[in-house]
Order: C-alpha cells, then structure tokens, then sequence
C-alpha cells in the first residue's frame, strides 16, 4: 500500500481555525531547505505541534490506526516540539515542488510515513499531488479538497505541480522510526 487518504476530515470552521493557529504561532527563526537540486517555489513556515495537537486528534488518531493495520511501522512518539511544514502555494508565482523523495540521513532513524493535510481556505487550480511509482506519473486526487488528508508511505517519490489560480495550503509532516540495517 503506497498511501492512505481520508475525505472531508475537517470541516470550513475547522481549516479556518487551524489556519488561524498556524499564522499565529509560526516560527520564524527556521527555514526549510528543500533537497538539492529540486525546484520548490512554495512558502514553507514551521510550527511545533503543540499548537496544532488540540486541533488534529481525530486525524492523529486516523494516522495512527492506517500505521498500525496496514503500514506496521515502529513510530517514534511525536513531541510537542516537532515541527511541522506550513505550505503556501501561491499562483502569483506559480509555486510548485518538483519530484523528490522525503528522506533523512540520519544515523539511527529515519522517515517512515509522510502526513499531508489540505487546509486550503479558497479555491484554487493546479497543485495536482503526483506520485511516481513503476515507470508512471499518477495524481492522488483525493488530497486536492480542503479538509482532507493523506498518509503517504516512505520511498515514494512525488511532487506538487504548479498552482494556476488562487492558493494551495497544506500542513505536512514526517514519521520517524528507527534504522533497520
């Protein structure tokens, strides 16, 4: 199974206060660092999950259950200083991210699982979510409406094509596990 997505897990009024938490507890003193030699024009601020915890139980929870009935993955325990990615995808400049692969050189852990969630608070066109796996470019349209979310498995290499019209904005962050040599 390459991913997991769920429909409609958050409501209008949800996206709207989870946006609200999001421009209201950013941390601007880090900067995200795309993969080198990857085209990423989107706005990406961080936050620690202590901000978003209250708001993410049931898609926590949803993660976490996909985790354990079909990926089967040891998951190190998400501290509230974690950080998690605030995407801005803008059509001014036609943010996009170009294909990679979310990975990690660390020495005794490593990304496991990747958790998207759609907080877009107004339409917009493009930002199409593309995998590429067995030779083939295919979209996940599930992950293109507000309020749904997905839980994509490690190794998968993917991107967000460019958005034409409006704005794409996206809360994204990494599971860890251990190294298994």
């Amino acid at each position: 199974m390459d991913y997991w997505y769920w429909d409609n897990l958050l409501s209008t009024e949800e996206i709207v206060e989870i946006n609200n938490v999001c421009k209201n507890n950013i941390d601007s003193s880090l900067v995200d660092r795309p993969a080198s030699g990857v085209v990423k024009t989107s706005k990406v601020e961080v936050l620690e999950w202590r901000y978003l915890q209250p708001n993410f139980e049931k898609i926590y929870e949803a993660w976490m259950t996909a985790n354990r009935d079909t990926f089967g993955y040891n998951l190190y325990p998400v501290m509230n200083n974690e950080l998690w990615h605030y995407n801005t995808y803008d059509s001014i400049n036609s943010a996009e991210y170009g294909c990679h692969k979310d990975e990690d050189n660390k020495r005794v852990s490593d990304i496991k699982l990747t958790g998207i969630v759609n907080i877009s608070d107004e339409p917009y066109e493009g930002g199409e979510f593309i995998v590429f796996k067995d030779d083939t470019f295919r979209e996940i349209p599930e992950i293109s409406q507000p309020g749904c979310t997905l839980l994509l498995n490690q190794g998968i290499v993917h991107k967000v094509n460019p958005v034409t019209k409006g704005i794409r904005k996206t809360l994204s962050f990494w599971f860890y596990g251990p190294v298994h040599f």
